[in-house]
């Protein structure tokens, strides 16, 4: 935290820790505290945060006004949190486009597939897979997508192709670490009853390459699987459906950016649908 602060004001991160210092012993009240996922503010740091941003926000109408410019500049910092593979193939192209409409704002992802804290922290958007339940954030259901039973021509060819679910039981499946998978919607207990992934990582794209590879037969969202030569098996039989949810810090709500990015989200789901739920 303290050296991404420092990166965007120009200093170095320990003039950043003794201002905040200073400006916590002049109120005579902690406005940050550290938590399971690093610093986050607190209640009256929100609070203080949210007034703030309201006069940079003043401040930039100005310059704006002076500079000549007719709708307001975006500028400063969006974070983004999403799953790897969504993240990469939906979020990215989505955050691109804002960065082409507006160059001063600057935009980060971070994926990782995992559920959010109840006292939320460390980004300001989050795509999740299930439905995140905390009074901190303001959440929309984004879209459904599908997971289904991919393997390689190779691997068919060597092995043979099950024909019913019962079947599958003799081949290797690949997915998720269970013991390390921290969304609960992914548990392959709850999809395919009694089976235990035989290759399984915690990236999407491991599983993926370990499919094309033919190390057996993955469980993998359509939208990556499609992207290649992969063969969707049983796909009456098992046909996965879950939700990405779209959360919100609920102070960041009202932020122009943050409400730019979100449109931006929304608008490359609606316009890729197709991928994300193929018939």
């Amino acid at each position: 935290m303290w050296l991404e602060t420092a990166g965007a004001l120009g200093v170095d991160h320990t003039t950043v820790s003794r201002r905040i210092a200073a400006l916590e012993k002049s109120l005579g009240l902690r406005l940050i505290e550290r938590g399971a996922e690093g610093w986050t503010l607190t209640d009256i740091g929100r609070a203080v945060s949210d007034n703030a941003r309201v006069i940079e926000e003043a401040i930039d109408r100005v310059v704006d006004t002076v500079a000549g410019q007719d709708s307001p500049s975006l500028h400063g910092t969006v974070r983004v949190s999403a799953p790897d593979g969504f993240g990469t193939v939906f979020a990215t192209p989505a955050l691109v486009r804002v960065r082409r409409r507006h160059p001063r704002l600057q935009v980060e992802l971070i994926t990782a597939t995992r559920q959010l804290a109840l006292r939320p922290s460390g980004f300001d958007l989050a795509l999740v897979i299930g439905v995140p339940a905390s009074s901190h954030l303001v959440t929309e259901h984004l879209t459904d997508y599908t997971l289904g039973l991919y393997a390689s021509d190779d691997y068919l060819s060597r092995y043979g192709r099950p024909e019913t679910v019962a079947e599958l039981r003799e081949h290797p499946l690949i997915f998720y670490i269970e013991s390390m998978l921290q969304v609960g919607d992914l548990d392959i207990e709850r999809h395919l009853p009694g089976m235990t992934p035989a290759f399984s990582s915690t990236n999407v794209f491991a599983q993926l390459e370990a499919t094309q590879q033919g190390a057996g037969i993955g469980v993998l969202p359509a939208f990556l699987a499609q992207r290649t030569g992969l063969r969707r098996l049983l796909a009456d039989e098992i046909d996965i459906r879950l939700p990405i949810t779209l959360a919100v810090r609920r102070e960041a709500v009202t932020h122009p950016a943050v409400r730019v990015v979100w449109t931006a989200l929304r608008h490359e789901v609606a316009e890729r649908a197709a991928e994300l739920l193929p018939e």
